[in-house]
């Protein structure tokens, strides 16, 4: 049997789960993928220079060592988490999941699958807690509208226990603000799930819905660590006229707040780009 080093593995297993190949990606995996590894404290991968800030400024935990990103073992155990998931292989998906967490705290992928696992096992309290940690880390709007997906589906379990119109209530506004931040395609799970009745009776804007939730204490919007990250970012970027690097850090600012401001400052970095390609 090839032996295949650890970044082509990586790579083979995005691939296979991007393309939802399943059955191949668990044959895969069960072939070339250690569930079993030592995880060595204080080693860490970490996608980009964000989730790096990210995770010194929300855990500050001393990073003793950062893994090349060819090596990136938190991507690889949140990938085959999920193929696991997809097969219902409980006890190992949580695992791989683990051991994703345990590579990079703040990678959502890893914490949705945790999430996964509680949900299952019935622990709602577990489920909360790393529902709204997601929160902080989310730089994506996929990522922010499946974090509110699960609130959502966190209150109107709370509501089927309870009975209290209130649990209904935060659950119907969740379920849009994902719907909102999943380009207005609210095509999840929990609308299977909820009364069509009750999502008429809570139709409140967007607007209104997020100063609801900003009043409970609960998360209404993007993480402001991740947004001013990421403008800080593509300012001294620039300043170091390292343009493109700035505009990946600016253009996920703007996806997720549709802040004119910073799409201003995109405008120019692109106009910068464009002038430095016809010199």
């Amino acid at each position: 049997m090839e032996i295949k080093p650890i970044p082509k593995i990586i790579e083979e297993m995005n691939i296979l789960v991007s393309e939802e190949k399943y059955d191949e990606a668990i044959e895969f995996a069960k072939e070339n993928v250690n569930l079993n590894k030592e995880y060595v404290g204080g080693e860490y991968v970490f996608k980009n220079l964000l989730e790096e800030l990210l995770f010194q400024i929300t855990i500050n935990k001393e990073i003793k060592k950062k893994i090349p990103l060819i090596l990136d073992y938190s991507s690889l155990y949140s990938n085959y988490g999920n193929v696991l998931l997809h097969f219902d292989e409980y006890g190992n998906a949580l695992k791989s999941f683990k051991l994703a967490y345990d590579y990079n705290p703040v990678n959502v992928k890893a914490i949705f699958g945790l999430c996964e696992i509680h949900k299952h096992d019935g622990d709602w309290n577990e489920y909360y807690d790393l529902t709204i940690k997601s929160f902080k880390y989310d730089h994506s709007t996929e990522d922010l509208a499946k974090s509110f997906e699960n609130l959502s589906i966190y209150y109107l379990n709370e509501y089927h226990d309870s009975n209290d119109e209130e649990n209904l209530k935060l659950a119907v506004y969740l379920n849009k603000l994902s719907g909102y931040y999943n380009d207005n395609d609210s095509k999840n799970q929990l609308n299977d799930i909820l009364d069509e009745n009750s999502i008429k009776e809570y139709d409140d804007s967007i607007a209104d819905i997020k100063e609801y939730l900003k009043s409970k204490g609960l998360p209404y919007g993007p993480s402001v660590e991740v947004i001013t990250i990421c403008k800080n970012l593509g300012f001294q970027l620039d300043e170091d006229k390292k343009v493109v690097p700035a505009l990946f850090y600016f253009n996920i600012a703007y996806d997720l707040t549709k802040d004119s401001a910073i799409k201003d400052v995109i405008d120019d970095l692109n106009t910068k780009v464009e002038r430095k390609l016809n010199e």
